[in-house]
């Protein structure tokens, strides 16, 4: 089973990343998902209530661990170097554009 393993280079050398991303999204969802649940409740019960939460802010905390996951993955080889730049690169995107206020806050008009 190890030498399968050795010779598939997608399960020893990038596997890991999948499992790394499934550990930090599994708390968030946990975190998150409730408080969409009541939203959404309270909206249809016609209460007034906090929004629902957009799902940026369950996706931030992954995106801001590729560029760390990019930089581990080009400093040990564990894969191309394409994949490690684009997991840096994609990293520091998504960072920036999930933290970007929407148009619809009540504090965007603040922001220059």
């Amino acid at each position: 089973m190890a030498t399968l393993c050795c010779t598939i280079p997608i399960t020893c050398g990038r596997g890991w990343i999948i499992q790394v991303a499934a550990i930090i999204v599994a708390p968030q969802f946990t975190r998150w998902y409730p408080d969409v649940v009541r939203a959404r409740a309270r909206r249809e019960q016609g209460l007034p209530g906090p929004e629902e939460p957009p799902v940026s802010h369950m996706l931030l905390p992954l995106a801001g661990c590729l560029t760390p996951v990019g930089i581990v993955v080009l400093a040990f080889g564990a894969g191309p170097v394409w994949l490690g730049t684009a997991l840096i690169v994609v990293g520091v995107l998504l960072v920036k554009s999930l933290n970007r206020p929407s148009a619809a806050g009540p504090d965007a008009g603040d922001r220059a």
